[in-house]
């Protein structure tokens, strides 16, 4: 919910309106540090300076009046910055074939929708807020993305239902379900489950919404144990169980990394519920409330077999020890790891249209059962403002500060603060 903030651009149309294009590119430039007692040591003395550039160039193809593909061709570190971040090459980040199905069955109703979608399927638990993704930035009135946003592109088929109200109470509900394989590639391994998505929305009349989702992942059935430990290599786990990509980032890993995340579930047998509630009091103000619950069947665990409480933790040798270097563990035991988390989210807009101010704050605890039920706790707050030149331009400034816990599965260490920023463009 972008209150008042100016409308989205139509795309450019070409081929008599049958092929629309946008464009997007976006630099950020940051000066964070990681806190005292930093996993990786090296993150406790960055330097300032600039990111590199996202940049996205998205096409929309009808192919009749009730048939579309999409794709989003990217130059995005945030999935793609792997290979000692060398990689500048485009890749195809999002793409599908969508399916008006009233449309193709002339089973056409007023004022609903029906739309089968193939390809790359996005998931997450939130709804109503902005989501960061590479250059595709402008609809998150903040720079990062939360702690607990489950949130990927994977492979397989959705169905999605909308329902408008011209009057009433209820303005408009919509369903969606979801398939998919646990990849944005390819996986057809053996034992390799699917990951499924229940989402349903209702928006009433005086700007209230509220949201349900439930996620599974069911992947666990590919681990082999011996000695009541299993390995991680060769496995598919399932994409969101860390969250997306965003754009705090740290000297000691790859810009892809997802290590400003909670990371507490391997994402094996992973379940999400979330409850997400917005209010829209006037066209300059907006608020968001999402609570929820993450669980696993299994647990991060060193190679002699004891829990830990997230992927990154001290050790020598693979066994804990606190004055120990760091691993990010491969391995996993029988036992439920579990978060429990909250946020809550604010925009205003000061100049309607022109200027606002935002602030996040998000909280997530550990209650895994073999984890200590002590200083197991991250929490984030965001304050932001931002700064529209045009319809097209926008600039975004953060301070941004994270506490974790020993216990909390936070990946940094003790956490981290600073300030960032982003200039972008969309046309």
């Amino acid at each position: 919910m972008a209150a008042s903030a100016p409308s989205y651009l139509q795309a450019a149309e070409f081929l008599d309106g049958r092929a629309e294009v946008n464009f997007l590119a976006m630099q950020n430039y940051q000066a964070i540090q990681a806190k005292e007692g930093a996993f990786r040591p090296v993150d406790e003395e960055q330097s300032s300076g600039f990111g590199r550039i996202r940049a996205n160039l998205m096409l929309k193809f009808h192919i009749t009046e009730f048939i579309s593909a999409d794709i989003d061709i990217a130059e995005e570190p945030n999935d793609f910055g792997n290979n000692g971040d060398r990689d500048f090459s485009f890749h195809n980040d999002y793409s599908g074939i969508e399916f008006d199905l009233f449309g193709l069955t002339e089973y056409e109703r007023e004022n609903a929708n029906l739309t089968l979608r193939l390809g790359n399927i996005g998931g997450s638990p939130f709804q109503f807020k902005g989501f960061q993704d590479g250059a595709d930035n402008q609809g998150n009135a903040l720079i990062g993305n939360g702690i607990t946003d489950y949130a990927t592109a994977e492979n397989g088929a959705q169905l999605r239902y909308t329902q408008t109200y011209d009057e009433g109470v209820v303005r408009s509900f919509n369903v969606v379900g979801h398939v998919t394989t646990s990849s944005f590639g390819e996986a057809f391994q053996e034992d390799r489950g699917f990951n499924y998505l229940l989402q349903g929305a209702v928006e009433f009349t005086g700007g209230f919404k509220v949201g349900l989702n439930f996620l599974q992942a069911n992947q666990g059935d590919q681990l082999r144990f011996e000695n009541g430990v299993a390995s991680l290599d060769g496995l598919t786990t399932t994409n969101y169980r860390f969250g997306d990509g965003e754009n705090y980032n740290f000297s000691a890993s790859p810009s892809s990394e997802r290590d400003t995340h909670v990371g507490v579930m391997p994402g094996l047998d992973q379940t999400t519920i979330q409850l997400n509630l917005a209010y829209q009091p006037s066209p300059e103000t907006s608020l968001i409330f999402m609570i929820g619950k993450s669980s696993d069947d299994f647990t991060f665990a060193d190679t002699a077999g004891n829990a830990v409480a997230g992927i990154t933790y001290f050790g020598i040798d693979g066994v804990v020890d606190p004055t120990g270097t760091t691993f990010d563990s491969n391995s996993v035991i029988k036992g439920d790891t579990s978060v429990e988390y909250w946020t809550v989210e604010a925009q205003h807009y000061v100049i309607p249209g022109k200027f606002y101010v935002a602030a996040r704050y998000a909280e997530a605890e550990n209650t895994s059962d073999l984890i200590a039920q002590t200083d197991n706790t991250v929490e984030r707050l965001q304050v932001a403002a931002g700064y529209w030149f045009n319809d097209k331009t926008l600039l975004k400034i953060e301070y941004v500060d994270q506490d974790e816990g020993i216990n909390s599965g936070g990946q940094i260490g003790t956490g981290f603060d600073g300030i960032t920023s982003e200039i972008s463009v969309k046309f």
